[in-house]
């Protein structure tokens, strides 16, 4: 795993002192500590730099940026391809041979016999870039499910990249505008969106595709190499619906589960399992322990915090699959850790999971660089709550006409405070279920979104329903919503929070319920019914666990790394930082008055804590970015 960053300046600019470079890169040391690397073309309009951190081929041979023999193609590559021997064999077939047993050199050969073409055959999770100086192009590439980074501007014809914001915001050229669309997304869903980062002028390359920069006449081509939607309208329409044998698919998840956990837990360095205690975690464990002697697997334990500490879950499949076990204690920690993860979170989310996730990760680096993480399930097989309440209100409402159930909706809704149980259930009765998602949670509307900020700049905008993709319009509701989730909650919330977290500390966090075989499969062969119905989540995935599970194992625990927020709140040393915190806020920007009656009301009845963080959390963001609003 790495970092990268370069750029490719019209010809009318002048060059960059290599100075400003090596500044730039030191932004995201945390993300490649082992090797720092540049390249420049002979006219030092293009530049590109690398952080290494070694986890394939550790030896200087798979230093980056990496060149060809001919030295007509330079590659800088963050992530892994998994299926890079497969590929490597392919190219020996063609008469290539290889200098490293790098990933690396296999992506440059690839690109070198098949162009763009190569994309579309690569399994892993990635983010790189490719200069081709016989064609003149730089690209841009991102993996399919978008596990790796990777943010670019365009400014005066040049194009910028790197694999954190705060790497480009070392150019001077790039400004440091806040995105209003961007910043109304951010303080109503969470995140941002797939493509327009907190920053106007700087954007991120979408999943599943490429970026051709012509060096020339300094046109931007972007295209999809790999689309999950695409997919599933490509697959058979009676497949999902007539394919009920649940043992094959038993089987066939199964086998796909234990490849992509085998494929990624090849590494020339140690790698650890993270283990919650929940059916995803427990599930890779297991079926990883049939191919490895030994494992090592990590937990957080919230010792004093028993409501919300499962490491005794973790303990028993640990010992039961005879790892390794580690139990690291997150009770206490200082609140000033939102002023240390701003930094990390340059593209900020309202997701106070990454502070157990930093912590956990900033242990398990001690042991290990690479660790396997069990996110996407939920997206995959249907796991979270919302789905059943979906169905319900789907059932529920069949006869009631939409504009009634609006109506209905927008008149209660508007009596219940957002933070109070009921409230979001409320819109879901309001919303075409057919042709939108409904918001899942909302932290900030738009009255309170215009209550908290006073910079009249500032023009706060309504956040609508999200509509349904095109091909999925005829769909049930848990297609429709795990499809959604697994396009956005996924990529702009969990995802990031993870890649973000882990590279803080120098650790490659690998995720096998996102292989390309894996997503394909949930989403153009599982039948929904195999997901959600009544009473039920994860239906297929549970009847694998209890196949290869502990038969005391409760499938029905739902837990992830997750903070006692409601009991932390309430202590003095929390009260006096989020008051410090508004205290010292510009004036110009926030309304004090407001957000103090909002951090006063902790520990009331309302269920503030999660909104009251993401508010806190972007202050220490503002403070350290210090944007222009």
């Amino acid at each position: 795993m790495c970092g990268i960053l370069g750029y490719s300046l019209d010809s009318s600019c002048e060059v960059f002192d290599k100075s400003i470079l090596e500044s730039a890169i030191t932004k995201i040391h945390h993300r490649g500590p082992d090797n720092t690397g540049f390249w420049f073309n002979n006219d030092r309009h293009i530049g590109l730099a690398h952080k290494r951190l070694s986890i394939i081929d550790i030896s200087h041979d798979g230093n980056q940026p990496m060149l060809n023999p001919h030295s007509n193609m330079v590659i800088s590559f963050n992530g892994e391809i998994y299926n890079y021997q497969e590929i490597k064999r392919e190219l020996i077939a063609l008469g290539y041979s290889f200098n490293s047993s790098s990933d690396t050199e296999v992506l440059l050969c690839g690109y070198e016999a098949w162009g763009c073409d190569m994309f579309k055959f690569l399994e892993g999770m990635f983010a790189f870039a490719i200069y081709d100086l016989k064609k003149k192009k730089l690209l841009l590439v991102r993996d399919g499910a978008g596990e790796k980074p990777l943010f670019y501007s365009l400014v005066n014809k040049s194009l910028f990249f790197a694999s954190e914001i705060k790497a480009l915001l070392d150019f001077n050229m790039i400004e440091r505008d806040i995105d209003i669309d961007a910043l109304n997304h951010l303080f109503s869903r969470g995140y941002s969106s797939n493509t327009q980062s907190i920053f106007s002028n700087i954007l991120k390359l979408d999943a599943g595709n490429y970026l051709e920069f012509d060096i020339e006449t300094r046109k931007t081509k972007i295209s999809k190499f790999w689309s999950l939607e695409q997919k599933i309208k490509e697959s058979s329409p009676s497949k999902i619906s007539n394919n009920l044998n649940s043992k094959y698919l038993i089987n066939k998840l199964e086998n796909l589960l234990e490849s992509s956990i085998d494929k990624q837990l090849n590494a020339d360095v140690p790698v650890g399992m993270l283990l919650s205690g929940g059916v995803d975690s427990s599930l890779l464990v297991a079926l990883a322990a049939r191919n490895r002697n030994q494992l090592d697997t990590f937990t957080v334990k919230f010792a004093d915090h028993a409501a919300y500490d499962e490491s005794a879950h973790a303990k028993q499949i640990a010992e039961k699959f005879g790892c390794t076990h580690h139990e690291i204690e997150a009770s206490s920690f200082h609140p000033s850790i939102f002023d240390e993860l701003s930094e990390f979170y340059d593209d900020p989310i309202f997701d106070t999971s990454m502070i157990p996730t930093f912590l956990l990760a900033k242990s398990v680096s001690k042991h290990c660089k690479v660790a396997i993480g069990g996110d996407g399930g939920d997206e995959l097989f249907g796991g979270y709550p919302h789905y059943n309440k979906l169905l319900s209100i789907q059932q529920k409402t069949k006869y009631v006409p939409l504009f009634l159930r609006k109506n209905i909706a927008a008149i209660l809704s508007s009596f219940i405070p957002i933070g109070y149980k009921g409230k979001q259930t409320l819109s879901f009765y309001g919303a075409d279920l057919l042709n939108h998602y409904p918001n899942i949670a909302e932290f900030y509307n738009f009255d309170e979104r215009k209550s908290i900020f006073n910079n009249q700049n500032i023009i706060i905008k309504k956040i609508g329903l999200s509509p349904c993709a095109q091909n999925l319009k005829q769909s049930n509701i848990i297609e429709r919503g795990t499809f959604f989730d697994f396009q956005n909650y996924l990529r702009e919330d969990l995802l990031v929070k993870i890649d973000r977290a882990s590279m803080a500390n120098s650790l490659e966090i690998r995720s096998p319920f996102l292989d390309k075989s894996l997503i394909e499969f949930a989403f153009t062969e599982i039948p929904s019914s195999l997901k959600v119905s009544k009473g039920q989540r994860k239906i297929l995935l549970k009847q694998l666990a209890k196949k290869v599970l502990p038969t005391n194992f409760d499938l029905k625990r739902k837990q992830g790394f997750s903070l006692p927020l409601r009991v932390l709140f309430q202590e003095p040393l929390w009260k006096e930082y989020f008051h410090q915190k508004v205290s010292d806020a510009d004036p110009y920007i926030f309304n004090k008055n407001r957000i103090f009656k909002l951090i006063n009301s902790l520990g009331a009845t309302r269920n503030n804590e999660e909104r009251v963080a993401g508010l806190i959390f972007f202050m220490c963001w503002v403070e350290r970015f210090k944007p222009d609003f």
